[in-house]
């Protein structure tokens, strides 16, 4: 686009980071906007309650905004981004706390943060596109009455990562048994397995790359990531009787 920094144009990642120090600055220097006039302090005690984590100095001045910004967890970040729009809301201006929303979602999105803000400045994980367009290609594929069922399993999934509190492990179980439900309509009496992985698609991995030595050395990796996933799934399956799994990173 004509006009724009070079940094936009040529030095943007598609891998999206769980924090950044530019962002929080960025943040930070919206507390000098002439709307914070008269609500830096009020506003400091209102995000010390919620969160309970004290603003320094009691956020008496923009420069106090500017340290706990920039120093506080990323919890506590995210936390106060949407505290400040429901207090901008309540005691400003719907305006103005439409226009701090505004901007939030364009520092995250140029800063490449890893969360969506909502219409009301809730921060959520973010679902990026390549995922979406892989998912979306998923379920055309399975479009057919026999696939309805591992379908349905993984609109399950993608429903719970995009819930307002996103359960990985749940979507994590529900990608599984999709993948398990699939594995065995394809290979009817056989379980998803490392051991059946090898004995059932590399011979058909084999096949497909008979005269490409390179083509099968790469689909022969891709297949031990196949195993290596299935392996790691099914530590977080509940098993009865036994203590159920943590939730998986974020």
């Amino acid at each position: 686009m004509p006009g724009d920094r070079f940094s936009r144009l040529y030095v943007q990642t598609s891998v999206l980071t769980q924090d950044s120090d530019r962002a929080r600055y960025r943040i930070a220097a919206l507390f000098r906007e002439t709307f914070f006039n008269g609500h830096i302090a009020p506003l400091a005690a209102y995000i010390s309650r919620e969160i309970g984590v004290p603003v320094l100095g009691h956020g008496g001045h923009s420069s106090h905004w500017s340290q706990f910004i920039c120093k506080c967890r990323t919890l506590d970040f995210l936390d106060t981004v949407t505290l400040v729009y429901r207090y901008l809301f309540w005691h400003v201006d719907e305006e103005v706390a439409c226009w701090w929303r505004d901007v939030v979602r364009q520092i995250f999105a140029e800063e490449r943060l890893a969360y969506q803000i909502d219409d009301v400045c809730g921060a959520h994980p973010a679902i990026d596109h390549e995922f979406q367009r892989n998912m979306v290609s998923a379920l055309a594929a399975l479009q057919s009455h026999r696939y309805q069922n591992i379908r349905q399993l993984i609109e399950t999934a993608s429903t719970h990562l995009y819930d307002d509190t996103p359960n990985y492990k749940q979507a994590w179980r529900g990608m599984l048994s999709a993948i398990e439900g699939l594995f065995e309509l394809i290979f009817p009496h056989a379980r998803l397995t490392a051991d059946e992985i090898d004995r059932r698609l590399l011979p058909i991995v084999q096949g497909a790359y008979e005269s490409n030595s390179v083509a099968q050395k790469a689909a022969r990796a891709m297949l031990i990531g196949f195993q290596e996933w299935v392996e790691a799934s099914l530590m977080y399956r509940h098993q009865p009787g036994v203590a159920d799994a943590t939730e998986p990173p974020g």
